[in-house]
C-alpha cells in the first residue's frame, strides 16, 4: 500500500470509527487566570518521551513542532533537543503566557489552527501533540501531517492522565468520587474519551510504525494545588459556567464535595505525592 493510501485509510478509519461532539478549543482555553493556572499545574512531557522520539528520528530534529501547546507547558521540554522549535496553539491567551514564560532563540510560538499547520511542506522533523488531539478535527489533522512531516519524521500524541495519590488512599478515593461526579455527571464528550483511553482508539497514519510507550510523572502537591490542577480541566471549566460559579466557589464546593466524600483535616492540609501516567503514542513517516 502507498504512503498516501496508508494515511487515506488512517483517516477514513477515524472519521467512521469515533463519534465526537462538537467541541470549539477556543472556547474552552481562554482568559488570563485561567492561562496562568493552566502553566503552573499542568504536567510536562516528560523527558524520556522527549528523548524516545529524537531516537526515533535518528538524529537531532532541525524543526519540532508542539501542536495544540497552550502555554508551553510541554514544549519547554524540548529545548536542547531540536535546532528550532514552533509551538502552535488556537488560543492568542494561551501564547501570551508562553511567550512570557519562555523565551530562547530557538523558541518560538505561533497562533494557528491543527487543520492548517503554519509551516511548509516537509519541513517538520518531530510532531507532537500533548493532551490535545481530541479537541481536533483528527482526519484534518492527519492530513496536515503528512504534508509537513518529513519522510523519516516522527509523530507523538501523549495523554497525561488523571492525578493518583499515592500516598493517601483516602484522599485518592475522595479525589475520584469528586471529580467523576462533576465530569461524568455532565457527561463526557466522545472524543475526552479518546484522551481517558490514551489514544489507543486512535488509528494513527503510518501504522505499521506505531509504538505505544509509557512514563510516570510525580508531583508533589496539596490540595488547594490538586484543586487548582482540577479546574483546568474543560469538563469542570463547563461546569463552572453551567452553574455560573466563580473560582472561589468552585474550589468551596470542591472541599465541601471532598469532605463528604471522607477527605480529613489532616488530608486537606497536608501535601502529598500525585502520579500522572503518561501515554505516548508514536508513528514514524516511511522513508
Amino acid at each position: 500500500m502507498s504512503r498516501a493510501a496508508t494515511v487515506s485509510t488512517a483517516v477514513r478509519s477515524m472519521t467512521t470509527s469515533t463519534t465526537t461532539k462538537s467541541i470549539n478549543p477556543k472556547e474552552l482555553f481562554v482568559g488570563d487566570d485561567l492561562s496562568v493556572r493552566y502553566a503552573k499545574f499542568r504536567p510536562k512531557l516528560p523527558l524520556e518521551h522527549v528523548k524516545t522520539m529524537v531516537e526515533l528520528r535518528g538524529r537531532k530534529p532541525s524543526l519540532w513542532l508542539d501542536v495544540g501547546c497552550g502555554p508551553g507547558t510541554s514544549t519547554v521540554q524540548m529545548l536542547g533537543y531540536a535546532d528550532k522549535i514552533i509551538g502552535v496553539d488556537v488560543s492568542e491567551t494561551q501564547l501570551a503566557v508562553a511567550r512570557q514564560n519562555l523565551q530562547d532563540p530557538s523558541l518560538s510560538f505561533i497562533q494557528g489552527t491543527s487543520e492548517k499547520l503554519p509551516v511548509e511542506d516537509s519541513s517538520v522533523d518531530v510532531i507532537t501533540v500533548v493532551q490535545a488531539v481530541h479537541y481536533f478535527d483528527i482526519p484534518a489533522f492527519f492530513k496536515e501531517v503528512d504534508r509537513v512531516l518529513k519522510p523519516g519524521g516522527v509523530l507523538g500524541l501523549a495523554s497525561i492522565n488523571t492525578p493518583k495519590c499515592i500516598d493517601s488512599q483516602t484522599m485518592d478515593q475522595a479525589k475520584e468520587r469528586v471529580v467523576k461526579s462533576i465530569v461524568h455527571s455532565h457527561g463526557i464528550p466522545d472524543s475526552v474519551q479518546l484522551l481517558e483511553n490514551n489514544y489507543r482508539d486512535v488509528i494513527m497514519p503510518y501504522p505499521p510504525s506505531r509504538q505505544d510507550h509509557s512514563a510516570d510523572v510525580l508531583t508533589s502537591w496539596s490540595l488547594s494545588d490538586h484543586i487548582d490542577l482540577c479546574m483546568t480541566f474543560s469538563p469542570v471549566n463547563n461546569f463552572m459556567m453551567e452553574s455560573n460559579m466563580d473560582l472561589e466557589g468552585m474550589r468551596q464546593h470542591f472541599v465541601g464535595m471532598m469532605q463528604e466524600a471522607g477527605m480529613t483535616e489532616e488530608d486537606e492540609k497536608s501535601v502529598y505525592t500525585w502520579n500522572q501516567p503518561c501515554a505516548l503514542v508514536t508513528a514514524v513517516k516511511p522513508l
